[in-house]
């Protein structure tokens, strides 16, 4: 996507919109558009939920209404760097440190911490810790302090991290999916199995729950057990994990020497 950021207009017509006033439980997001700042919220739900596509696609939608949008573009600069993806992280990192609004105290610190992650300073979470000091009631704050963590390789900081997230949020379903993969990084295999089976509890709605529990499934090698859970996350959505089902299926007929007993869903 193109950036325009369309500063002129900005300039003339734009009073800024938070979300949150500084002060509050939950981080200020800066911009100057009640459509920009709608998208943004359903975003973070997709992201939240796991469903990739739609939290891009719905970003992209903000930053239609307001392209100087500085959360959505650190998100996306963010989820870029993540997925390692440096021409799309160095886009939306450059959007969101160019930023003309006048942001708020937590998100100058996030752009402090673009710049640094784009000086190749792979440790900022001494940022994502002042971030949680400032707003320790706001599951954004301490997802961010594990984004930064992951980047670190610091899976004991983000299973701490983690502990802490789950006690904050309404809904902590998100995190005790990321507890599971974080235990399984320590191989703590039990704890993993717990924290998604916690998820599915949480979310039994949610396909992405049983595409979690087949990932647990695959790297205990039950490889029925995982071609089970796969199947049931792509019977309630086709988008999710087919290819994972069959190599699965693979999987245990090469490991045992016989067919998989396929049971319908």
């Amino acid at each position: 996507m193109k950036r325009m950021f369309l500063l002129t207009i900005f300039l003339l017509t734009g009073t800024l919109i938070f979300s949150q006033k500084e002060g509050g439980n939950l981080i200020p997001v800066t911009t100057n558009s009640k459509a920009a700042l709608s998208y943004y919220n359903q975003a973070m739900k997709y992201f939240d939920d796991v469903d990739l596509n739609k939290a891009l696609e719905t970003c992209k939608k903000a930053l239609n209404q307001d392209p100087d949008f500085f959360m959505v573009n650190y998100q996306l600069a963010s989820y870029y760097l993540l997925n390692r993806s440096g021409d799309n992280f160095d886009e939306y990192a450059n959007a969101a440190i160019n930023c003309k609004a006048k942001l708020s105290d937590a998100e100058e610190l996030l752009k402090e911490a673009l710049v640094r992650l784009k000086q190749d300073h792979a440790n900022v979470t001494d940022l994502g810790k002042k971030l949680v000091v400032m707003y320790p009631n706001d599951p954004n704050s301490y997802n961010n302090l594990i984004s930064f963590q992951s980047l670190a390789g610091d899976s004991v900081g983000i299973v701490e991290t983690l502990n802490k997230a789950v006690k904050i949020a309404s809904n902590p379903a998100t995190f005790y999916n990321q507890l599971g993969y974080a235990y399984l990084a320590l191989k703590q295999n039990d704890k993993a199995e717990e924290a998604f089976d916690k998820y599915i509890e949480l979310e039994p709605k949610n396909p992405n729950v049983y595409d979690s529990k087949g990932d647990y499934y695959m790297y205990v090698k039950k490889y029925d057990k995982a071609y089970e859970s796969y199947m049931i996350a792509y019977s309630m959505d086709h988008s999710f994990s087919h290819d994972k089902a069959e190599l699965a299926k693979q999987l245990y007929e090469q490991t045992e020497g016989k067919k998989l007993e396929i049971i319908s869903i």
